[in-house]
C-alpha cells in the first residue's frame, strides 16, 4: 500500500478550525491503533496529511518531528517517513486520564491546552534562574515518581515536579498559576478511576523518562531543549486525553 492510499484517523475539530500538532499526533496514534498505519509502513507525506486532516503543513511537521524524537517514526532522506516497531508499544506506556465535565473548575483538556500556550516559554526563565538547590529538588521529586505507591500519589508527584519548575522561575505570579492548576486538579481527584490502584510499571517508567529529559535539559542550562521537550510533553498529554472517545 502506498502512502497515498493510507487514510489516517479523524480529528475532533470543527469545520472552521485547522488541526493543531497535538490533534495531528492524536490522529496518527489512532491510525496506528486501528491498523491503518503499520510498523515499517510508509506514512503519507506532509502535503497529503495536511490535506486529509485539514491541518497546516507546519502542524504536520511539528507532530512528525515529535514522533521522531519519541522513536515512533524514522525518516529516510529521499524515501519518506516510516512507522517504527516502537509505535505499537506506545499505548501501554500512556498515562490516559479520562475527562469529565466540571462546572466548578476547568477540565483537564482546558488546563492542558492553556499550559501548552505558555509553559514551554517559561523555560528560559527556569534555566537562567535555577540554582543548584532548585535542580536538586527537581530530581528529588522525580525519584518519588518512580516509587509512588498509588495512582493518586503518582499524580501528586507529577504535579509536585511541575510546581518545582515553576518555583525555579522565582516569579510569584507563575507559581500562583501552578498552585491554582494543582488546586483545580485536586478538587476533582485528578479525574481518577481506581485512584488507590498501582500505576502500571510501563506508564510509570515512560512518564519518568519524559520528565527526567526536561530536568536534564534544565540542569544542562539548555533552554531551547527544555522548551522543546516541555512542548512535546504537553502536546502528548493533550493528544492522549480520552484518545479513544
Amino acid at each position: 500500500m502506498s502512502s497515498a492510499d493510507t487514510t489516517v484517523g479523524t480529528v475532533d475539530i470543527t469545520s472552521n478550525e485547522r488541526a493543531t500538532p497535538s490533534l495531528v499526533y492524536r490522529a496518527l496514534l489512532r491510525s496506528v491503533r486501528s491498523g491503518a498505519l503499520v510498523p515499517g509502513g510508509k506514512i503519507p507525506n506532509e502535503r497529503e496529511l495536511a490535506s486529509q486532516l485539514n491541518a497546516s503543513r507546519s502542524a504536520v511537521r511539528a507532530a512528525l518531528a515529535m514522533m521522531e524524537r519519541q522513536g515512533l517514526v524514522r525518516r529516510q532522506v529521499g524515501s519518506g517517513t516510516f512507522l517504527t516497531d516502537e509505535a505499537l508499544s506506545v499505548f501501554d506506556k500512556m498515562d490516559q486520564t479520562p475527562v469529565n465535565a466540571h462546572k466548578s473548575v476547568p477540565s483537564f483538556v482546558e488546563i492542558a491546552e492553556g499550559r501548552l500556550l505558555f509553559e514551554p516559554a517559561i523555560m528560559s526563565l527556569v534555566v537562567s534562574r535555577a540554582e543548584q538547590s532548585d535542580i536538586d529538588e527537581i530530581y528529588r521529586i522525580l525519584d518519588e515518581v518512580l516509587v509512588a505507591p498509588t495512582w493518586h500519589d503518582f499524580k501528586e508527584c507529577i504535579y509536585a515536579f511541575h510546581r518545582s519548575i515553576y518555583a525555579t522561575t522565582k516569579n510569584r505570579f507563575l507559581v500562583q498559576i501552578m498552585d491554582n492548576i494543582v488546586s483545580d486538579r485536586r478538587a476533582v481527584a485528578f479525574d481518577g478511576r481506581g485512584s488507590a490502584k498501582q500505576v502500571p510499571d510501563a506508564v510509570r517508567k515512560q512518564t519518568h523518562k519524559n520528565l527526567i529529559a526536561i530536568a536534564d535539559a534544565i540542569a544542562d542550562r539548555d533552554a531551547q531543549r527544555a522548551e522543546e521537550l516541555t512542548s512535546d510533553y504537553l502536546m502528548q498529554t493533550l493528544a492522549t486525553i480520552n484518545i479513544w472517545h
